[in-house]
């Protein structure tokens, strides 16, 4: 069965309104939930945040190791063909959705800081149990022509496993843009101060174990 993440924030196509939070400020965990939660902060560096326009990760269901994803393009012979294709959309293809840091739909505050200076935000991912992974991002900066887009010229992945009715810490992701457009994805242990920030988001969620699991970039 496809896994279904339980977050309105990540649910593609939203417009024209704000999109909800990651969690309600209220969210308790629940053994008896078929759902788990996914702590993660997710900062820029070398671009100033405030300056962007949007700024996003995309995640998706992991394969077994040694296995890939191929990249699948559809070709119509006709409208109906088409017609068809766009009904069935969605049938039989892995989860994946956006986990948005900032952008113009998204209402979560921006509460990670750096010197005085907004980095990221501090992410809670309701999720179905198993494996996941990050493997993409893209930032869009005003530009004199209208909007500049970055994307990394491959993909990397970073996994993680979600379990039933408990939080798992990933880490911290930190894109790092230089001026010459090179980039770099980092992965850090910064729980300390992750924690506090989900307690003040989330007082429900003070007193829950939370358990660390940050792991590595996988080549």
């Amino acid at each position: 069965m496809r896994k279904t993440l339980l977050s309105a924030l990540l649910v593609a196509g939203l417009s024209g309104c704000a999109a909800s939070p990651d969690l309600p400020s209220t969210y308790s965990l629940d053994s008896n939930k078929p759902e788990g939660l996914a702590i993660v902060s997710l900062t820029l560096s070398g671009k100033p945040l405030d300056k962007v326009s949007g700024y996003e990760y995309r995640i998706r269901e992991a394969l077994p190791r040694g296995e890939a994803y191929a990249v699948v393009s559809q070709h119509y012979a006709s409208a109906r063909q088409h017609a068809r294709a766009v009904q069935d959309e969605g049938k039989e293809r892995p989860f994946t959705h956006s986990v948005v840091v900032k952008g113009p739909n998204n209402s979560d505050a921006l509460d990670i800081q750096d010197a005085g200076k907004t980095t990221g935000r501090l992410a809670a991912l309701r999720l179905s149990p198993g494996d996941y992974e990050f493997h993409s991002w893209q930032v869009r900066e005003p530009s004199p022509y209208g909007e500049t887009e970055y994307k990394p010229a491959r993909e990397f992945v970073y996994r993680f496993s979600i379990k039933p009715g408990e939080a798992t810490y990933i880490g911290r992701l930190n894109l790092h843009l230089g001026q010459a457009n090179n980039q770099r994805v980092a992965i850090e242990d910064r729980q300390a101060e992750d924690m506090n920030l989900l307690g003040q988001k989330y007082p429900a969620l003070r007193a829950a174990r939370v358990t660390a699991s940050v792991g590595t970039l996988q080549p």
